[in-house]
């Protein structure tokens, strides 16, 4: 209970739902600095504790609210949102359990499993990518409302040198030395044009089973972009490690869906996928490089193998594309 910060409001909007903040239970949290508590009572409550939240006139903490009322109203299996004070930064939401799509899955060889998971989290990030779009105000990003080349540079490149290469691995290398290979990437993978909602985060620990279904959370960072990204985020996920032949599979599959929905050119298609799927590699190693080093969730740093090893298969599948990147991660 230490770490539970509450007000006469919060009780009250606790009680109003039939929970309660006595024996409030922690739990395990993610990368970020929120902190989330089950509320007993029937049924039980998520309390979303995030008093100071990052962001300008929208903050995290509203980005939430705003686009997950967004989705829910497009049939988006994201959770009900009970309660938002913005002044005492929480929410209370709907309490999905604590069984993720990896958590499913940790036993390996049940491929009949595997694929009826990821049938229905494909299918629901066909309909959330495409539904999603429509009637999406960018305003509602605290971030930035667009994943586009100069984001992919800067937030994923960038990164990547920075937290993983020199702040984790302890290298000095300059981000310009490598800066000719990711402009060539970044342009490769917003080629194709295809666009729709994003989310971002799209992978194992952000998908919850409920009642039999997968739900969706953690996607306050929203925003439009190509549907190649969040298609990559499930598909060369750490936390899983696929092995190729399930995300070639996976990966059909998703095309059989999208293009029941939308004109598409499968080649172009997954030319940008590879690329896209690329630089969220590079972003999932920065992302542990921080975490790891900064953050003290020493954790993290057991899926950083998986991560260098699936870099460094998809550059050898590429060969000469990327000299100067392949030539750095060799060292590794």
């Amino acid at each position: 209970m230490a770490d539970l910060y509450y007000t006469r409001n919060l009780q009250e909007a606790a009680a109003r739902l039939g929970a309660t903040l006595d024996l409030a239970q922690m739990l395990a949290g993610d990368g970020s600095d929120r902190k989330f508590f089950r509320l007993f009572g029937s049924p039980t409550v998520i309390l979303l504790s995030h008093p100071d939240p990052p962001g300008g006139l929208v903050n995290e903490n509203d980005s939430y609210f705003l686009i997950g009322r967004h989705l829910k109203s497009k049939g988006v299996p994201v959770p009900q949102i009970y309660e938002y004070s913005r002044e005492e930064g929480w929410m209370l939401l709907e309490d999905l359990g604590d069984i993720s799509l990896e958590t499913a899955l940790r036993s390996k060889g049940k491929d009949e499993l595997l694929r009826y998971w990821y049938g229905q989290a494909l299918t629901i990030l066909v309909n959330m990518q495409i539904q999603g779009a429509e009637g999406f105000d960018p305003g509602w990003c605290f971030d930035t409302p667009n994943l586009d080349k100069a984001f992919l540079l800067d937030r994923e490149c960038r990164y990547f040198v920075e937290a993983f290469l020199n702040r984790y691995m302890g290298f000095e290398t300059a981000f310009e030395d490598l800066e000719p290979d990711f402009a060539r990437l970044v342009s490769q993978a917003v080629s194709d044009g295809v666009s729709g909602f994003l989310h971002r985060d799209f992978q194992s620990r952000n998908l919850f089973i409920k009642d039999g279904r997968l739900r969706i959370v953690d996607f306050q960072g929203g925003r439009l972009g190509p549907l190649g990204y969040d298609l990559a985020a499930l598909l060369i996920d750490p936390y899983m490690a696929l092995e190729p032949r399930w995300e070639q599979e996976f990966l059909s599959h998703y095309l059989k869906l999208l293009r029941e929905r939308l004109a598409i050119d499968p080649r172009q298609f997954q030319e940008t996928y590879h690329h896209l799927a690329l630089s969220r590699n590079l972003q999932v190693l920065g992302a542990y490089g921080f975490l790891t080093r900064v953050k003290g969730k020493d954790y993290f740093a057991r899926y950083i193998p998986a991560a260098v090893k699936s870099l460094r298969r998809r550059l050898a599948e590429r060969p000469g594309e990327f000299p100067r990147l392949t030539k750095v991660v060799e060292v590794l």
